[in-house]
């Protein structure tokens, strides 16, 4: 009987696209031998799913191509996700075999088991969540956007918004407490429209998750500002299952840009929003997105946005220069702002979200918390808190766990707890 062909999927970009993933290798897994990338053991297939988000991630496509067929040169190399969708003339001059776009993973399946997967055309998922690899579960329930922001090409890769139903999220969640998963993100590319096409709404389905008794815990992935309900918040602060960490993609806090950017909330809407998730919702970690170098952000409108973030007590940055993306408006727009005046605002958004995060960390100092062990160094295992601290305590307990912990010892380097029962 002849061996497995080898199969190694690499994937680039966000936890949606980590779910596609995972959903693609829970087809595969039983008709190949999964190898993870690299020389030692090169694979017969590389998948490589794609991210389009900005060149830069244009860019990693390729050099996952270029390594592939130099750890192979006679490996099959296969495109998906949403380069492969959207903007794939950026892979012109590259040596892959075959390309599927960002909705065509079940034919990709078919391609290479045989059988395409009984599930909706629309909503590529796996019924048992796929083959997870990390130490804590993404769990894609919605798919695409219909907001058209004027940089983002986003919704051009993934389409319209649509929601997995409230059944098939359910089966997937018992299928990942079975496995022992003590954490559940819920991701999605516009995470807060989930149930605006079937008749419900983000809230029910997270009131629906605690009533029956979901034995781990559940964080969101990036919340679009405009989807946050007064429900959501209230739902939230009641939970014992929710994590209070929320991450939201703001972008930018002058309003001019905002309205250049298309994004249908303006600095005073945010702000009230923000208050109102601190005033509900104790202990809470806010996470912000910050984009920097919009075309014509002069240096007021820049500052307008500093400041303004300075008055907020967010508990980290992500910072992202703009990348001009085909088949946006934005990539026309004028004035662009260039390099040299970019880097030193990154730099000092830098400089204040090390500030803020030390900040958010000594407010915890002293406080019980719980995190799930993600990786372990001998006597220490290692994981995210509820509010998304990554700390280190000495424990027994394996991957995946769940550990009551105290913080207490804050250095330089790193977060300190101590185990404790009770």
């Amino acid at each position: 009987m002849s061996e497995k062909p080898k199969l190694c999927l690499i994937t680039l970009g966000c936890k949606a696209n980590q779910y596609d993933s995972s959903a693609l290798l829970g087809y595969l897994k039983d008709n190949f031998i999964l190898v993870s990338p690299g020389e030692e053991l090169p694979a017969d297939i590389y998948i490589i799913n794609t991210c389009t988000v900005t060149h830069r991630a244009d860019f990693d496509a390729r050099q996952w191509i270029n390594k592939a067929k130099r750890w192979n040169p006679n490996a099959q190399v296969v495109i998906t996700g949403c380069l492969a969708e959207a903007n794939p003339i950026a892979l012109k001059g590259t040596n892959f075999d075959l390309i599927f776009k960002a909705n065509e993973k079940d034919k990709l399946v078919k391609k290479l088991c045989g059988k395409e997967p009984d599930i909706p055309k629309d909503f590529f998922y796996h019924p048992q969540a796929g083959l997870q690899t990390r130490s804590r579960a993404f769990l894609k329930i919605q798919e695409g956007c219909n907001y058209r922001c004027s940089y983002c090409i986003v919704p051009y890769a993934r389409g319209k918004s649509r929601s997995l139903p409230l059944e098939s999220v359910f089966s997937q969640l018992t299928a990942l407490s079975e496995q022992g998963f003590g954490e559940v993100v819920l991701c999605g590319i516009n995470l807060g429209e989930w149930g605006k096409d079937i008749g419900s709404e983000l809230a029910e389905l997270l009131e629906k998750i605690e009533k029956a008794g979901f034995p781990g815990r559940i964080r969101l992935s990036s919340l679009e500002p405009m989807t946050i309900s007064q429900r959501l918040i209230e739902t939230i602060a009641g939970s014992k299952l929710i994590c209070p960490h929320l991450h939201l993609p703001m972008q930018s806090l002058d309003n001019e840009i905002l309205k250049r950017m298309k994004r249908p909330y303006s600095r005073e809407q945010f702000l009230r929003l923000c208050q109102e998730l601190f005033s509900k919702i104790p202990e809470l970690c806010l996470g912000l997105d910050v984009l920097v170098g919009f075309p014509g952000e002069n240096q007021l409108q820049f500052e307008n946005t500093y400041r303004t973030i300075q008055e907020l007590l967010f508990g980290y940055l992500h910072i992202f220069s703009f990348s001009p993306r085909p088949l946006t408006p934005a990539q026309k727009f004028k004035p662009k702002v260039p390099e040299r005046i970019i880097k030193p605002r990154i730099i000092q958004l830098s400089e204040l979200n090390q500030k803020r995060k030390r900040d958010f960390a000594l407010s915890q100092l002293g406080k019980k918390m719980e995190i799930v062990i993600e990786d372990r160094d001998k006597e220490w295992g290692m994981g995210y808190s509820q509010n998304y601290l990554y700390l280190k305590a000495k424990t027994r307990a394996g991957i995946r766990k769940r550990v009551r912990v105290k913080l207490v010892k804050i250095t330089e380097a790193e977060l300190i707890g101590e185990e404790y029962n009770g």
